[in-house]
């Protein structure tokens, strides 16, 4: 019986193997008969089901999706033209020949100008960012962005027989307008350096935001694309008259990389701690608005949220006892003591800082170790003189005022302002500033509000005024048109009714 089970068990086995080979060989030949990919994966499954003593494992299998590009192929790691030492490769001989009537000395300097902006714009690989500061620039500059009129719909055989020149013109979509080119265009100037001072120093802080954290990074994001055009004129050599210009422009890029971080950072910082003490404790503008648990701009590089009436105080009695005089504490006892500290003066003015001051070792010592000066910073001192702003607040003036206001204009005064270290540290000799000084009656100063933070270079052009502005129109506009004639019938008919 054991040998005949064997035997029968054997038998199954073997049957069982045979149903397996001859279910494997219908899956194979199910699926040649298809040789489309989708179809092949999904045959196993079709194969089980229509076999149903089959001992075939099938997963199912899943369609596959073509693979992405890589960044290499979408172009994501081609060269900008703005790396940090990226440089114009050298001139071929064919390309030498054709600048050099591209940017001939008999070519006006408008038209020069207009092909280098459409040649350089084509070599280099502008991130959104790059272009909105490169347009903001050159429309500054007096440079029209915009498709030139009757130059659409160009093709092959309307360029076949025109020179490079020509052809760099007509594509351009950076042009000088008509009014600024020609021995007309006597309100203009080609002026590199004024440009680049007044768009640093007034436009560019309008127009970008800054992280008040990291202020460097953004600033150098946006100096690099005027600075990498400049080289570009140069290596180019396509205005050699204004080569001098350039190179001044230059210089100003480099300044402002310094110095305009420094502006932005020193804004959100201005006034200070004792500055705000002394508005809030004599009824400046700050008066009231401090708070006493400010979660709310943890982590923000800002203290122009006014300040505690204790800790006003605290910060000001501190700063008095280590940088009064004598005489000034004097006075400010007894006055304090009879009618109170007034203010008796404040102008809204214009400071160039001449002097910085920082507290030695000696004052930061007491302000870490005397109990009085616990949680506060060490108090310093910035002299500044009187500096004409073009930003300067117009004032309602009777003729007698105004007479005065025009004698005093060419005066300089001298001043001296206590402000914190971490304050001092923002500033630089030279930077300009915008703010209300208020005197106290003990005669000392303070800054009451800082509204405008400058670069030394601060300049302001024409072109200022000119930003904004929009040629008045000749005729009304069609809707415009519309409007009148319907308002005339409405007249004429009500005339008739009466």
């Amino acid at each position: 019986m054991e040998l005949e089970e064997s035997k029968n068990n054997g038998a199954i086995d073997q049957e069982s193997q045979a149903q397996q080979n001859n279910d494997e060989d219908m899956v194979d030949r199910h699926s040649s008969k298809d040789g489309d990919e989708d179809k092949e994966n999904i045959s196993l499954d079709q194969a089980a089901e229509s076999v149903p003593s089959a001992n075939v494992a099938v997963g199912s299998a899943k369609k596959k999706r073509g693979n992405k590009k890589s960044k290499s192929k979408r172009g994501l790691t081609a060269p900008t033209g703005f790396e940090e030492f990226y440089v114009d490769a050298p001139l071929t001989a064919h390309e030498y020949e054709m600048e050099k009537g591209i940017y001939d000395l008999s070519n006006s300097f408008a038209q020069r100008i207009e092909c280098a902006i459409q040649r350089y714009a084509a070599k280099r690989n502008m991130d959104s960012e790059r272009k909105n500061v490169f347009d903001k620039y050159l429309a500054y500059g007096g440079i029209e962005c915009g498709p030139k009129q009757f130059s659409g719909g160009l093709n092959a055989a309307d360029l076949s027989d025109k020179s490079a020149t020509d052809i760099a013109l007509i594509k351009a979509i950076h042009f000088v307008a008509i009014d600024k080119d020609g021995d007309d265009a006597t309100n203009y100037t080609v002026d590199f350096e004024g440009c680049a001072k007044s768009f640093f120093s007034t436009r560019m802080p309008l127009l970008f935001t800054f992280s008040s954290l990291n202020p460097e990074k953004d600033v150098k994001s946006r100096t690099l694309v005027i600075r990498n055009f400049l080289n570009y004129l140069l290596h180019h050599d396509v205005c050699p008259e204004y080569m001098d210009q350039i190179h001044a422009a230059r210089r100003v890029c480099d300044l402002a990389d310094k110095e305009l971080p420094m502006t932005i950072s020193a804004k959100f910082r201005l006034p200070g701690d004792f500055n705000l003490s002394c508005s809030e404790l004599f009824g400046g503008s700050l008066q009231g608005i401090g708070t006493e648990n400010p979660e709310w701009v943890a982590g923000i590089d800002t203290i122009g949220v006014g300040i505690s009436p204790e800790k006003a105080r605290q910060a000001f009695k501190v700063a008095l006892a280590v940088h009064g005089s004598d005489e000034l504490s004097r006075r400010y006892r007894e006055q304090n003591a009879a009618e109170g500290v007034k203010i008796i003066s404040d102008q809204d003015i214009g400071l160039e800082i001449t002097g910085i001051m920082p507290t030695d070792d000696m004052i930061r010592h007491f302000y870490k170790s005397h109990p009085a000066a616990k949680g506060l910073e060490p108090v310093g001192k910035l002299r500044a003189k009187t500096w004409h702003s073009a930003y300067s607040p117009i004032l309602d003036l009777t003729e007698e005022e105004a007479l005065v206001a025009s004698q005093k204009a060419n005066l300089v005064e001298e001043y001296e302002f206590w402000v914190e270290d971490h304050v001092l540290e923002k500033c630089f000799v030279g930077m300009k500033l915008s703010a209300t000084v208020r005197e106290l009656s003990f005669d000392l100063k303070f800054f009451d509000s800082v509204f405008g933070v400058w670069c030394s270079f601060f300049t302001v052009l024409p072109n200022e005024a000119m930003a904004e502005w929009r040629k008045v129109e000749d005729e009304p506009l069609p809707m415009r048109k519309v409007e009148s004639a319907l308002k005339e019938i409405v007249d004429n008919e009500s005339e008739e009714e009466q």
